[in-house]
């Protein structure tokens, strides 16, 4: 019966031009106590679509702890997945972003949600109906949608709470771009900076800032900086731009990647008035030197 009534509504979505957005689940049995990933898919429906915003319940014996973003389509996240606060009864996630350039297609990854089974039982995901897709049209049109839902069940028989992300390969390379607006931050430069991972997802940001040595004027030693957990945009300690900006990318695996932001000045007008001062001084004591010496000489 329900291969039937999923064959009459998928037969129903290729004759309604509408955006289709589905909980996919490779299993239908879990052991409680086990993590679960759990696939949010959008098909187009051959229209060109640049924005989303989801909206995804679940029943209350699974605890959602954390999304998968690594093969996601898309390209700025306006709200990243996290649950909306209300009803513990009927607990919701929330997600919002922004395909850049627009997408057509089927089977495409909008993020991969990360569940645990909390308690045995039936359990159910489901695409709220309230959730938005909008068309690639410069209009920001919303396109109709058809919100798919998933069950599966959840048995009494404990199992090892333990998920296993395949990743071995670093965060991408990205650069950290220096800026300054007196309308934000009151005036003070900040950086900006984001990259992504096409496998766990991006974890966190951690930042160093150390100033520059002017005598040897070589980069820092990364193993010996103390970071710190920033995100982007941040607003930078040494408003000088007398140091490195040193920012590391963690994905959900562990593998990271660091960039460097070299000091964007070196010397400014004080530092160049000490240093003039102090070279006329050595000057004047080694010529004061030479004086007496060659007074001693006579």
């Amino acid at each position: 019966m329900k291969k039937f009534l999923l064959l009459v509504i998928l037969i129903g979505i290729s004759f309604v031009k509408a955006a289709v957005i589905e909980p996919k689940i490779d299993i239908k049995e879990i052991k409680k106590n086990n993590f679960l990933i759990v696939s949010i898919y959008l098909n187009t429906q051959f229209e060109g679509i640049n924005a989303v915003e989801v909206y995804v319940n679940f029943s209350d014996n699974l605890v959602f702890l954390d999304y998968l973003d690594g093969k996601s389509i898309i390209t700025n996240w306006l709200e990243k997945p996290h649950l909306q606060s209300g009803d513990v009864r009927r607990p919701q996630i929330v997600f919002s972003g922004i395909i850049a350039g627009g997408i057509i297609g089927k089977n495409l990854n909008l993020v991969d949600l990360v569940f645990k089974a909390k308690e045995g039982g039936e359990a159910k995901i489901e695409i709220d109906k309230k959730s938005k897709v909008l068309l690639n049209d410069g209009l920001g049109t919303e396109t109709k949608l058809i919100a798919l839902s998933n069950s599966f069940y959840i048995s009494d028989i404990k199992g090892k709470p333990e998920i296993k992300i395949k990743d071995n390969f670093p965060p991408e390379p990205f650069k950290i771009y220096l800026a300054k607006n007196k309308e934000i931050f009151n005036g003070k430069y900040y950086i900006i900076f984001e990259t992504k991972d096409k496998q766990s997802g991006i974890a966190y940001y951690e930042i160093s800032e150390k100033p520059i040595n002017f005598i040897f004027l070589a980069k820092p030693d990364i193993k010996e900086l103390s970071f710190k957990k920033v995100e982007s945009p941040y607003v930078l300690e040494d408003q000088s731009l007398r140091s490195y900006v040193v920012v590391k990318a963690f994905d959900k695996a562990g593998n990271e990647r660091i960039e460097i932001l070299p000091p964007q000045r070196i010397l400014i007008v004080d530092d160049f008035i000490v240093l003039l001062v102090c070279i006329v001084i050595v000057f004047l004591v080694l010529k004061l030197k030479i004086y007496a010496w060659c007074f001693r000489k006579k």
